[in-house]
């Protein structure tokens, strides 16, 4: 299994959804604060500066020049939060590999189904390797995909002689 993947299902297994309920409370759910914690941990591990915002929510990293030659800065965003109108709690994420194109059944004993007549796109998948949920809970892929994209990136340029400007990331709350 892929670093970048691995880090996925572990992202996506953290309750991080929004409330569209709270009034002036930053993040809007405590619980983004462990999605947060846990990068600011990896993001250290790694040897990359980084920091929490313990008031908001946001988790800021960065790596600097590695070189005197002339590189732009790069910066990389993505957010924590999920959407609350379905649960983001307790996901059990499945991995299908190479796709056959048919309907994904993703909870037979309560017959939810992603059906290709609903989602025609599905077709463009055949033979990758997909993530799905039980269907009872929320993945959560937008953004978490992106967070463990972006985190991999980081781990590579920590560790890499290759040359780089300054790279900025923010990961943000709802």
């Amino acid at each position: 299994m892929s670093e970048v993947l691995e880090r996925f299902l572990k992202y996506v297994k953290i309750d991080t959804a929004s409330s569209e309920d709270a009034v002036d409370v930053f993040p809007s759910t405590k619980k983004q604060f462990d999605l947060a914690r846990l990068l600011v941990e990896e993001l250290k591990w790694l040897g990359i500066e980084a920091e929490l915002d313990e008031k908001y929510g946001y988790v800021y990293a960065s790596i600097p020049a590695n070189t005197d030659e002339e590189f732009k800065s790069i910066g990389f965003i993505a957010h924590m939060d999920t959407s609350p109108a379905i649960s983001g709690t307790d996901v059990k994420p499945r991995i299908i590999e190479n796709y056959d194109g048919k309907d994904i059944v993703l909870n037979e004993a309560q017959g939810i189904v992603t059906a290709v007549k609903a989602f025609p796109e599905l077709k463009t998948y055949i033979g990758k390797t997909l993530v799905v949920t039980d269907g009872t809970t929320l993945l959560g892929a937008d953004d978490k995909a992106g967070i463990a994209e972006i985190m991999s990136m980081l781990e590579y340029y920590a560790s890499s002689d290759e040359k780089h400007g300054d790279i900025y990331v923010c990961f943000t709350p709802d």
